[in-house]
């Protein structure tokens, strides 16, 4: 038989939109397995004496039909697997002769994968392994050719006559296959494989034709879903779970890391002061930066810190060292002017150090006494003061929040895609949370229309109005009652309507980033995927969840869990719960003061 570059072409084209068609999720390899079932459903294509002579488009359009089968098979080792298939389908095909064929076929083989993956780089998990095969078995079929014109038959071929009755046998013929393929997990004891493979035959009956120069031959290429199980198999050394994994021993571990402020007694509104931070790192070394985010009203004076590269942006102080002071305690400290600000107000550094490869954050909080109207000096006209008020008015921007993700960025083009939104999308990181925006408004009126305009026509049914001051966003819109009183839009006294809109301002949903937890408390993880993310939605709808599905990034894991602070007694409940749902692989983590424990705090 003599494959033509024409039919390769034909296969690759398949083979290739098979290949970038599966969302390619990371899980656990189905090595640990000793068998597997599989399914499996595709196109057949036969090759033999009568077939257009167009180009491969037209003989795919022509001439292929549909196949499916089934398949078991027992993995021998990391690399081969043995495995018994049975596939059925039907061949049909033309000529430019006013000559037709059809096909009805049943083929069954014994045949051996060989994984390239692991033989070539070795045994390892992976997120997708290639493959080879080949087998050797029988196919048995009858076919029949007829005229196209007339339908007047030609020949046939698994067919007998007996007392003037068509009686249906079939003819039979050896089939060797040899092909191609490749398994994408999607869960451990789940994979998909798309594989096409080559059947060489000693017949040239398929077609119904017989002409004496080659044998007939077809292509079957599938996509199936496989389901493993038996006992697992010592593949390797015993890895543990990568929650529970302990991390390696670091010559750093024995170095307490921790930041200390140092506030001056009696802040007031327009004092000017030196703001001191002691950081302790005992014998860490290297490059790293810190990030302080100060409160708004708070302005950094000094350009020049020593020893680290400073920027000072929205209220923010970056600091960059390539080496670390050589002390294991060391202090910064700037100069700060404050405005007319006043409250107990929150601040918070976040250092990374390069050594460990770990972020380390510290809040705190500091009280600002208000200057009483009589310490201070007032010398504007009323043309300064309304200057000042627009020049303030002007820092003030209003926004409309359509999403926010916990640790994982979502892209900007898949958001815009999703809600069919053509405006910029503008996004903020604060405290591991992403948080996307749209629109740009003076005034909350304005802001308002725009946000019921995006839950009527874009179907963002959370979508709330968020202010920012200065390029900074604020963590409530009543924020601005102190900081720009003239941009609060709720500040009119007597007007029920104003007071209905701060009410419904104030009654929005509390966004999944401003809650808090404290303490040790259970939830369920149903789900790991490596990098690309899930949608939370698309989980609660699969399986019909109740309660919310949560989403954190962990490693460069994306991982769903279920349950919001629970006891551990109802977490093992909801657990029950969510496998009699079909999440088998469901387990209870922990988390204590809202981070998930690590091994020893398991303990």
């Amino acid at each position: 038989m003599v494959i033509t570059t024409r039919y390769g072409f034909t296969i690759l084209r398949i083979l290739l939109v098979g290949l970038l068609s599966p969302n390619l999720i990371n899980a656990q390899s189905s090595l640990g397995y000793q068998w597997y079932i599989n399914a499996n459903v595709g196109l057949v294509q036969l090759y033999g004496d009568v077939h257009t002579e167009d180009n491969p488009i037209s003989k795919l359009k022509a001439e292929t039909d549909l196949g499916y089968g089934a398949r078991m098979g027992k993995y021998i080792s990391p690399v081969f697997s043995g495995y018994f298939q049975f596939m059925k389908g039907k061949f049909q095909g033309q000529n430019n002769n006013d000559l037709k064929f059809s096909t009805d076929a049943i083929e069954s083989y014994l045949g051996v994968t060989v994984n390239l993956t692991n033989l070539i780089f070795g045994k390892k998990e992976r997120t997708f392994n290639f493959y080879g095969l080949a087998g050797t078995g029988a196919i048995f079929f009858r076919s029949e050719a007829r005229w196209i014109s007339n339908g007047e038959l030609v020949n046939d071929y698994g067919y007998s006559n007996d007392d003037g009755q068509n009686k249906a046998t079939r003819e039979i013929a050896l089939v060797f296959p040899v092909g191609l393929g490749v398994d994408v997990k999607l869960a451990d004891k789940w994979y998909l494989n798309l594989e096409t493979a080559l059947r060489l035959t000693n017949s040239d009956k398929l077609d119904a034709i017989v002409r004496g120069g080659h044998n007939d031959a077809y292509y079957y290429t599938s996509l199936g879903l496989s389901y493993n199980f038996g006992m697992r198999k010592k593949i390797g050394p015993e890895v543990k779970p990568e929650e529970l994994a302990e991390e390696p021993k670091s010559p750093y571990a024995s170095s307490k890391v921790d930041l200390e402020y140092d506030f001056p007694n009696h802040l007031r509104s327009f004092d000017q002061f030196v703001l001191k931070s002691t950081i302790h790192k005992g014998n860490i070394d290297g490059p790293a930066d810190l990030t302080q985010i100060l409160p708004i009203g708070f302005l950094v004076l000094d350009s020049v810190i020593d020893g680290a590269r400073v920027e000072f942006k929205n209220y923010t102080l970056y600091l960059y060292w390539d080496e670390l002071p050589a002390d294991s305690v060391f202090e910064i400290s700037y100069n700060v002017q404050l405005s007319n600000i006043y409250g107990n107000l929150p601040m918070t550094s976040i250092l990374y150090l390069d050594r460990t490869g770990k972020y380390y954050k510290f809040k705190t909080n500091v009280f600002i006494e208000r200057k009483s109207d009589s310490e201070l000096v007032v010398s504007e006209s009323d043309h300064e003061k309304q200057q000042k008020e627009a020049s303030e008015m002007k820092k003030v921007e209003f926004r409309i929040q359509v999403r926010a993700a916990y640790k994982t960025e979502i892209p900007l083009q898949q958001l815009a895609n999703r809600y069919h939104l053509s405006d910029e999308i503008k996004v903020d990181y604060l405290d591991n949370w992403y948080r996307y925006s749209i629109g740009s408004f003076e005034s909350f009126k304005k802001a308002k229309e725009y946000r019921n305009a995006i839950i009527k026509e874009h179907g963002v049914q959370d979508a709330f109005i968020v202010a920012f001051y200065d390029g900074k966003r604020l963590n409530d819109i009543h924020d601005l009652k102190d900081i720009a009183p003239e941009a609060y839009p709720f500040a009119r006294k007597n007007d029920p309507k104003a007071q209905t809109e701060e009410k419904e301002q104030t009654e929005q949903k509390e966004q999944p980033e401003q809650k808090k937890q404290t303490g040790t408390c259970y939830r369920v993880q149903i789900l790991a995927t490596m990098k690309k993310g899930v949608d939370p939605v698309m989980l609660k709808n699969k399986y019909n969840i109740e309660e919310a599905v949560n989403e954190e990034v962990y490693h460069n894991w994306n991982k769903y869990t279920v349950g919001d602070c629970l006891s551990k007694e109802d977490a093992l409940e909801l657990r029950k719960k969510l496998i009699d749902k079909g999440i088998v692989d469901a387990f209870v983590v922990i988390f204590k003061n809202g981070e998930r424990a690590t091994y020893g705090e398991h303990k």
